[in-house]
């Protein structure tokens, strides 16, 4: 694993603020457990309405999870006045996504000017083991000057 330097000695902070904006994370109870420079882990508790009908995590939860840990793994290394975006990835699906905790970590692999390569995997957690369910390669671009902020500008849905 190679070790990486954030450009940004703030990066824990802009990261968890980044993280607590985001209204998804928030609606599945998705928690930032792990964050290092160029490495992040997001866990997510089982809950009814987080799966499929077979009982196991829904595969666009799973993706997504991995997603934003890959986002936010790219988001620790970038310089202040900068925010990410998600190019493209790639996953597979190896396991069905059975337990009680989705674990997704991701890192960084290449740290370039703009663009940001990642790997990915996403565990299912139970009782007696862990469960390899996903794995991807991530692509993030690293939008300097560009605010992490909400979008003001853009009508929410539901806003009257």
């Amino acid at each position: 694993m190679t070790v990486f330097q954030p450009q940004n000695s703030n990066f824990e902070h802009v990261v968890r603020d980044s993280f607590s904006r985001q209204p998804f994370m928030e609606l599945i109870g998705a928690r930032l457990d792990v964050l290092k420079p160029g490495v992040c882990e997001i866990v997510v508790d089982r809950q009814r309405g987080l799966t499929q009908q077979h009982g196991f995590f829904h595969g666009g939860l799973v993706s997504s999870l991995a997603d934003s840990a890959a986002g936010y793994a790219a988001f620790s290394l970038y310089p202040e006045n900068s925010t990410v975006l998600t190019v493209d990835f790639k996953v597979n699906f190896l396991n069905p996504s059975e337990g009680e905790r989705l674990r997704a970590r991701s890192e960084v692999i290449r740290a370039g000017k703009k663009i940001f390569h990642l790997k990915g995997d996403v565990f299912a957690e139970k009782e007696g083991g862990v469960v390899h369910c996903l794995t991807g390669m991530f692509t993030m671009m690293c939008m300097l000057g560009k605010s992490d902020a909400p979008n003001l500008g853009r009508e929410t849905v539901g806003s009257a």
